[in-house]
């Protein structure tokens, strides 16, 4: 039997339990989480999470789903998917970019236009917003883990970075990860 993969999204109001709850549900069903991402926004608890079996255990998953949603209290989306390795073919490189400043509306979308146009994609993405250690103002981070094909120059990537940092008054930092 061949091994398929779904990807589970959870939304729920945050409480204890919710971790367990989901991936005993998983491995109930003999499923298998492969990654996830999970974390409270607001008071609300989000979790990502691949999961992967063979084709009876994906199918009571994918079955069982709304007995979940029930339990969670929340929302629930379950989607076939392939394999990361089916998905992310070919000779790519993993390169971080990360920016900083004082936190307003639009830093996400500068970015996150610039690496599209560059026809990069992003990978992971992470966003913080800190107090700054002697004025108290808001500092918004970004982070962004970007697919690079190989033979893409980084020059090319560091240059759409500085004219986004100029543009939008951002701290930016691109680094390869290989």
């Amino acid at each position: 039997m061949s091994e398929q993969f779904v990807v589970l999204s959870a939304l729920a109001p945050d409480r204890p339990g919710l971790v367990a709850e989901l991936t005993a549900y998983v491995n109930d069903r003999n499923g298998n989480v492969e990654e996830s991402r999970m974390l409270i926004l607001g008071g609300e608890f989000g979790s990502l999470v691949l999961v992967s079996g063979n084709p009876a255990s994906v199918e009571s998953i994918i079955r069982d789903a709304d007995a979940l949603k029930k339990q969670i209290g929340g929302d629930l989306i379950i989607r076939r998917t392939k394999s990361p390795e089916e998905h992310r073919r070919g000779e790519l490189k993993p390169v971080l970019i990360s920016a900083e400043s004082f936190d307003r509306v639009g830093i996400v979308k500068a970015i996150a236009s610039a690496i599209s146009g560059l026809g990069l994609n992003i990978v992971d993405l992470e966003t913080t917003a800190v107090d700054a250690a002697f004025t108290g103002a808001t500092l918004f981070k970004i982070e962004a883990r970007v697919d690079v094909p190989r033979g893409t120059p980084m020059a090319k990537i560091r240059q759409a970075m500085e004219d986004v940092a100029a543009r939008e008054h951002l701290d930016v930092e691109v680094r390869s990860l290989t």
